[in-house]
């Protein structure tokens, strides 16, 4: 009982020992466990160039059992060792990917379950966008069947995947030819999307572009809405989109017109990213028509916010439009559409109010709800006589 009571107040006054020394180097307990771990680690390494063969031996057998936050650094010592310490770190190495992935996806792949999908990577967030069910399941076995590289990464070297996934979404955008008799690779690209969708994932050069090219396929539109699994594929297009809503340096027209198209509400937030910026580019024209589309009526102050926006957003700086006159060549006019145009339009479709009935020519349009060069005026009188109609007719 004594010897009992000594160890455990010996072991009270180690671990305090230890909170304090973490506090007095500004560590948490939870840093300090991690670098704990890793000087565990690079002691069993160093134990395998152990002249002692038993030694060796059990060095080995412990880093076979290392978890999945260890084979980052043996990765990297391997790289840098030489020798026998080299040779028998890789073979480690081809025994922990296959004992922390390979075995894990080939037993989930026999058996889809919560039990073993929470040892694979990716699930935690899959399991929120996509529920648990048994199709959810049976998704996500595909998705990591189809690009194990990139979900191994992820789980082992998340550092290295946004150079992966730049050149697998670049060999994908290959195979979006828009001919719906053929096959589409829906597998792999619900997994970059998902890989994608993850906000600590960095998405270098024209990552971004490759994944949302697929939004432009009509074999994926049908997949998401007709599809046997249309639910799961498109709450997966739906967490890309809300990645493109987030992130600054994604281009927004192809998730604002698959949003316009579908009835997707997360284009909500790439309108509202592209609004909130002030673009004066043709993407701010997209995105007020998107917010119209998804009839966000809950956006009408900052719509009308912009009522007052001179911006020129239609032709583009340098260019004219000009007029078609019967037996005589184009001529220049002044037409153009502004911010507040394409806002006076938007705000009065959130009322229930027609284009016409405020002045307005705006054409119908299948792709965008009108078309973009159509929500402008000639002059100064005519925008001014919109303004008043639409304020007259929303005070009513």
């Amino acid at each position: 009982m004594h010897s009992s009571l000594h160890n455990f107040l010996i072991a009270i006054a180690v671990t305090s020992l230890m909170a304090t020394s973490a506090r007095a180097q500004n560590v948490s307990p939870g840093n300090a466990a991690v670098e704990t771990t890793e000087l565990h680690v690079k002691s069993m390494i160093e134990k395998l160039a152990s002249p002692g063969f038993s030694e060796r031996q059990q060095a080995t057998k412990d880093l076979l059992n290392v978890g999945t936050e260890s084979v980052a650094l043996l990765e990297k010592t391997a790289a840098s060792s030489t020798g026998e310490t080299q040779m028998r770190l890789r073979r480690i190495l081809l025994q922990l990917r296959k004992r922390l992935f390979d075995d894990q996806l080939e037993a989930f792949m026999r058996n889809p379950s919560i039990e073993i999908a929470q040892r694979l990577p990716q699930w935690d967030r899959f399991e929120k966008i996509s529920g648990h069910d048994d199709e959810a399941l049976q998704i996500f076995g595909e998705i990591l069947a189809a690009e194990p590289r990139l979900f191994a990464t992820r789980l082992f070297a998340p550092s290295e995947l946004p150079a992966l996934l730049e050149g697998r979404t670049a060999e994908l955008a290959k195979e979006f030819s828009g001919l719906v008799d053929e096959e589409f690779p829906i597998a792999s690209v619900a997994a970059v999307m998902l890989l994608g969708s993850e906000p600590e994932t960095r998405l270098i050069r024209v990552t971004s572009t490759d994944i949302s090219s697929a939004l432009d396929e009509p074999r994926f539109s049908k997949l998401i809405t007709d599809g046997v699994h249309a639910k799961t594929l498109r709450a997966i297009g739906e967490a890309w989109i809300v990645r493109a809503g987030t992130t600054t340096g994604i281009a927004a027209e192809r998730p604002l017109l698959f949003s316009m198209k579908h009835d997707v509400k997360s284009g909500r937030t790439v309108a509202l990213r592209i609004i909130k910026s002030k673009s004066n580019r043709p993407d701010m024209i997209l995105s007020l028509l998107c917010l119209a589309s998804l009839k966000c009526t809950e956006d009408l102050p900052l719509i009308e916010s912009l009522l007052d926006n001179e911006t020129i957003l239609w032709p583009q700086r340098g260019q004219v439009v000009k007029e078609q006159v019967p037996g005589d060549p184009p001529v220049d006019t002044n037409y153009n559409v502004r911010t507040r145009d394409v806002a006076l339009v938007v705000a009065a479709c959130l009322r229930d109010i027609q284009p016409d009935d405020i002045g307005s020519i705006a054409r119908p349009s299948n792709v965008s709800l009108f078309t973009h060069d159509s929500l402008g005026f000639r002059t100064e009188q005519a925008r001014t006589r919109a303004l008043a109609a639409y304020r007259c007719l929303a005070d009513k």
